[in-house]
């Protein structure tokens, strides 16, 4: 039978939230034995299973009514005495750099980006205000309790209020990594009161970083590098540009691949003066001709007549030049290698995932081996953007006739009629130029109407 004479605990580590003595239970503590509690410590007198005094920093004389004398006597018939005692001392010094972070991503619905899955990390800093409640509320029967266990609990109480702070703030995702401070303050105040129910009061609280997946933070970029996509211009300029320059990394790529690309280049450099002279005069009306500024060349014009002249007079024979034969399902699949959609080819059908904007994508579906009324060889693409319903149809299909590059139609399905765009382009025609123009154009075009329709990203 343990008799205790002095009792003290002096933590090395500073980092022990509270350390019970003796260890391994309770003892027969010595009347007249001497506690000494070692500054920023807090002791805990227990007995008979009660707390019967705490003890601040200092030495003092435990008087209790377990003298050995009287022990003896009475244990007689137990194995030990049925008087026993403990202390616990308990750590009132600030533990800092305590770590969190999301095991799980939070999700959050953004108004710009839709479902985003963030991962969050930082760190807080604690202190025990109240021992006894911490020892009765969390520490139990331990002999030993740790900041390291604290931390593993309260890490969850923290991503938890978290998020519904997040949620009900209603922040965009943009404006989350310029508000860490407002985010930590409500969190800490949430927070605070879960520590308290414990007998710890939460000192700081601080957010280090929220993180957006990577093919999230690609979308934030691409977004900067080419503006708010607000219209479809701008999104098929971006789109066309960007397979530009996938192919001019790979201008070998694919048989008759070079004459491809060559054509192409040489299509959209023709096209982007027009282009920016569109994007800068775009909603007002185009600067008049500067009066005694040269005829641009064209027919009637002066440099037209002579053009033909000087054809006709060298009398240039183009009947050797050979027809260039052109394998739809080759072009098309340089431009989705370019722009690095994923597709899944059926025999004549191909299923084609373009993203559109930052996250959503739409699914196009372009068909092979059609002709149309005058058997021509054709290609068609569809994409579908939601249930037909009287009132949208009607209305989806007055825009047909302010539409460049495809129309809407009703597609008739096993679940019922649906709402597509649709596109169709004769083979001959075909250039990488105008299939990443029409991709473009039906995909951005059915996802704008689908979120209207659904307000979801199904198709």
């Amino acid at each position: 039978m343990a008799l205790m004479e002095v009792i003290d605990f002096f933590d090395r580590t500073n980092r022990s939230l509270v350390q019970r003595v003796p260890a391994n239970g309770t003892a027969d503590i010595k009347f007249g034995a001497q506690l000494i509690v070692q500054q920023q410590q807090e002791a805990v007198f227990y007995r008979d299973g009660k707390a019967m005094d705490v003890f601040g920093p200092g030495r003092y004389t435990l008087t209790t009514a377990n003298i050995p004398i009287i022990t003896r006597i009475l244990t007689i018939p137990w194995d030990k005495s049925p008087f026993q005692a403990c202390v616990y001392f308990v750590g009132k010094q600030d533990f800092i750099d305590q770590k969190w972070g999301t095991r799980q991503p939070i999700t959050i619905r953004d108004q710009d980006f839709g479902l985003v899955r963030l991962r969050s990390f930082g760190k807080f800093s604690y202190r025990v205000s109240d021992s006894t409640l911490l020892i009765d509320r969390l520490v139990g029967t331990q002999g030993i309790y740790s900041t390291e266990q604290v931390t593993s609990y309260m890490k969850d109480v923290i991503v938890s209020r978290m998020k519904d702070l997040i949620a009900s703030s209603q922040m965009g995702l943009i404006d989350l990594q310029a508000r860490y401070d407002e985010i930590a303050t409500g969190t800490k105040a949430k927070v605070g009161t879960e520590f308290a129910k414990y007998g710890l009061e939460l000192v700081d609280f601080f957010i280090n970083s929220i993180n957006v997946p990577e093919k999230v933070q690609e979308a934030i970029d691409a977004r900067s590098s080419m503006g708010a996509i607000g219209d479809l211009r701008s999104f098929t300029m971006y789109q066309t540009a960007k397979s530009m320059e996938k192919m001019a990394e790979n201008p070998g790529g694919g048989s008759g691949g070079g004459a491809m690309q060559m054509g192409m280049g040489a299509g959209f450099g023709m096209m982007m003066p027009g282009m920016i002279q569109q994007a800068m005069y775009q909603g007002g009306q185009a600067p008049a001709a500067t009066p005694g500024a040269p005829a641009t060349p064209g027919a009637g014009t002066p440099v037209a007549a002579a053009g033909a002249a000087a054809g006709a007079a060298t009398a240039m024979n183009f009947d050797s030049l050979k027809r260039v034969h052109v394998d739809p399902q080759q072009l098309v699949d340089q431009v989705i290698a370019a722009s690095g959609w994923q597709v899944e080819k059926k025999d004549n059908a191909w299923e084609v995932v373009v993203p559109v904007g930052s996250l959503r994508k739409q699914r196009v579906i372009v068909e092979f081996g059609e002709k149309d009324a005058e058997g021509q060889d054709m290609v068609k693409y569809s994409s579908t953007c939601g249930p037909a319903t009287p009132e949208n149809t009607m209305q989806l299909l007055k825009f047909n006739a302010d539409m460049v590059h495809g129309a809407f139609a009703i597609r008739s399905t096993d679940s019922g009629d649906v709402v597509v765009v649709q596109a169709n382009e004769i083979v001959d025609t075909m250039d990488l130029l105008e299939v990443t123009r029409i991709m473009t154009a039906v995909a951005w075009q059915a996802d704008k109407v689908e979120e209207k329709l659904t307000g979801g990203d199904e198709h």
